[in-house]
């Protein structure tokens, strides 16, 4: 083989592979809007250690202050407590580990916890924030918390990604519930379940 006939040789298999490179990445390309589409990360609420339980009520302390009002206008949601026993744990999880008997949630042990809505009825009414598109821009407009107190209960509005209206119906010595605590800054009961 002389030496015009391997230039012209290699030439041909660096077109060939450029080619072949071309047709790879191209694949890759147009097909990477129709392949499975990477999954989203989870909320981040959703990856934070958490606990399930059911619990028994031993003693309540309702927050009589009344520095939830300002003047005559409803500002938190009163600071309610109580002392519970753990009856049951259901499960954990999250993305890491956490030690719930640090915090005093343990099987078969009472611990004091603070409620993030109050012991009292209450609602959560759960709002969709109105969502705008300017150019490729969308906005979410985020309904701000409100809290009144109408009919005997207390009355969150909160924004959601659906629109729900939950009732807590209060707790009292003896009752039983189930719930689970998010591992936060302040760890607090929010929605629970009233269990026969």
């Amino acid at each position: 083989m002389n030496m015009n006939s391997q230039k012209g040789f290699a030439g041909i298999i660096v077109i060939i592979g450029v080619i072949v490179l071309a047709g790879v990445v191209g694949y890759f390309i147009v097909n990477q809007r129709t392949l499975s589409p990477v999954p989203k990360p989870e909320p981040q609420a959703a990856l934070l250690p958490y606990i399930e339980f059911e619990a028994s009520v031993v003693s309540l302390s309702l927050d009589k202050s009344g520095n939830y009002y300002e003047g005559g206008q409803l500002v938190s949601a009163p600071s309610d407590a109580a002392v519970i026993r753990i009856d049951k744990i259901i499960g954990t999880g999250g993305s890491y580990n956490f030690d719930w008997a640090s915090v005093g949630v343990e099987k078969d042990k009472n611990v004091s916890l603070n409620f993030k809505y109050t012991i009292r009825p209450t609602k959560i009414i759960t709002i969709v924030g109105g969502t705008t598109q300017s150019g490729d821009t969308v906005s979410h407009n985020i309904v701000p918390t409100k809290i009144v107190f109408e009919n005997n209960y207390f009355v969150f509005r909160e924004d959601g990604n659906s629109e729900t209206e939950t009732i807590l119906p209060g707790l009292q010595v003896g009752s039983k519930f189930k719930t689970k605590l998010w591992n936060t800054p302040e760890i607090k009961v929010g929605k629970y379940e009233i269990i026969p």
